[in-house]
């Protein structure tokens, strides 16, 4: 592993998973100037990786394994490591990274159920002094980091509730990954829920679950509906309530609100720059905010100067925040009622 010397130099990436959300990832490194680089590519689809690899003039790589490898025999530059595999396959990866103090932001889910992302958690506190996140992009998005600003400065009088819709028309979910339980753990809640539940931490508290219908209209596959009752279990909002939906054979939307005992805040993703507040009484105020469409390349700029050690870590989504995010998942799984 190479460590650069300075801030100047671009931060050398490792994409382990060259399929779609890898796409988030390169756009991102591509946006940050020259802050980072992607200098790896691994992926066990040859065409993938070479062609993800190609358009930064990375190396490529068909398996971890074979990576792992030349990052031991110092044939491979890397400051750190982002994993875009499935659930299924995050969790050796991670463990070979961070014994080799490679820091790591891994993709949401961070494991396909509790019991694996509490394996994780253990694994990234067996090494505390080498980074690690869960990229759960929502908290870099501007609109957000406002809306828990102006809570705390009690634009909205006390917080009672929070609301969340992740959701839109997709059939083809059916026939994907995503909506296979073997591989992602699940169907759409812990697809799109996974998100909404990290926001709920974020801005509200940890997230204990009350109730869940899940509706499934494939059969064989996870739910391609849900509902989701939450509560925050501890912290200064404690009691506050969440209502979490997440579809895939839905009209799109979507939205986060939070609503208080003197007025609410809600944004509207189809709306990137527009924070709205409802008073009470009176008249809306519109909130000029920049677009969430940065978030992740704020979340990748962020992890690599939090790896340096030049910005906090608490920023990012540690490796409790995604097994608290996990157990709310599976909670839910076995509280629903499939109609």
């Amino acid at each position: 592993m190479s460590h650069n010397s300075g801030n100047q130099a671009p931060f050398a990436i490792a994409i382990l998973g060259a399929g779609g959300i890898s796409n988030a990832h390169s756009a991102a490194v591509k946006d940050s100037g020259d802050t980072l680089r992607i200098s790896c590519v691994i992926d066990t689809n040859k065409e993938n990786a070479r062609k993800l690899a190609d358009e930064h003039g990375a190396a490529a790589f068909d398996s971890a394994q074979q990576f792992f490898d030349a990052v031991d025999a110092g044939e491979a530059t890397v400051d750190g490591i982002v994993i875009c595999t499935p659930p299924t396959v995050r969790i050796e990866p991670i463990r070979a990274a961070l014994e080799r103090g490679i820091p790591v932001l891994t993709e949401k889910p961070v494991a396909m159920n509790a019991e694996d992302a509490s394996r994780v958690a253990e694994i990234a506190a067996a090494h505390p002094d080498t980074l690690f996140g869960v990229a759960y992009c929502h908290r870099f998005a501007p609109p957000i980091i406002a809306m828990k600003q102006l809570v705390a400065e009690g634009k909205i009088g006390r917080l009672t509730r929070f609301e969340n819709t992740f959701a839109f028309y997709h059939p083809p979910m059916a026939e994907r990954w995503m909506s296979d339980p073997a591989v992602s753990g699940g169907g759409s809640f812990i697809d799109t829920g996974c998100h909404s539940l990290d926001l709920f931490r974020y801005l509200v508290g940890p997230a204990e679950v009350v109730g869940s219908v899940f509706d499934n209209d494939w059969s064989g596959r996870g739910e391609s509906s849900a509902t989701v009752l939450v509560k925050a279990s501890d912290g200064p909002h404690a009691g506050v309530a969440g209502v979490i939906l997440a579809g895939w054979l839905e009209p799109e939307r979507f939205t986060v609100g939070l609503v208080g005992t003197n007025g609410s805040l809600h944004y509207d993703y189809m709306k990137p720059t527009e924070l709205i507040y409802r008073p009470g009484i009176g008249e809306p105020e519109l909130i000029k905010v920049e677009s969430h469409e940065v978030r992740f390349s704020r979340q990748l700029i962020h992890f690599a100067r939090a790896a340096r050690g030049d910005a906090p870590r608490g920023d990012l989504a540690d490796a409790r925040d995604g097994l608290g995010a996990a157990e709310a998942v599976d909670r839910a799984a076995r509280a629903a009622k499939i109609i």
